[in-house]
């Protein structure tokens, strides 16, 4: 786990706008927000960067993060992590176990809170 005086955010979003906004909605909280644009090497991104939690679009390229979160919420490296689920899209029937979802566009209030409630569970 990271450091617990700092709290890692990695954003997994193909639109850097979602990124520009993460970082502005939690700079004032001092979270440490990595973005990335492509889920390709995740796993790598994942064992370098040490997240405490993961926000994750779900149509990213040409990649579907209800599969992804599946992998993660299956891997024992990886299953203790987090995840919350962002899209635009309908988000009933979901075939995968996020912590918590959120949809775009999102309240900056709602977002805030469910990161720290998920954040504060998996303490």
């Amino acid at each position: 786990m990271s450091n617990t005086l700092v709290k890692k955010i990695l954003v997994v979003d193909d639109d850097e706008n979602i990124h520009d906004i993460i970082n502005l909605i939690f700079e004032e909280e001092h979270y440490q927000i990595k973005g990335v644009l492509d889920a390709c090497d995740l796993e790598a991104t994942i064992a370098d960067f040490l997240p405490d939690i993961i926000l994750l679009d779900i149509l990213i390229g040409k990649y579907d993060g209800r599969d992804i979160c599946n992998k993660l919420k299956h891997n024992p490296k990886t299953a203790y992590l987090p995840v919350i689920l962002l899209s635009a899209m309908n988000m009933d029937n979901l075939c995968c176990s996020p912590n918590d979802t959120i949809g775009k566009p999102f309240d900056i209030m709602d977002l805030r809170q469910k990161v720290k409630a998920s954040l504060n569970k998996s303490s």
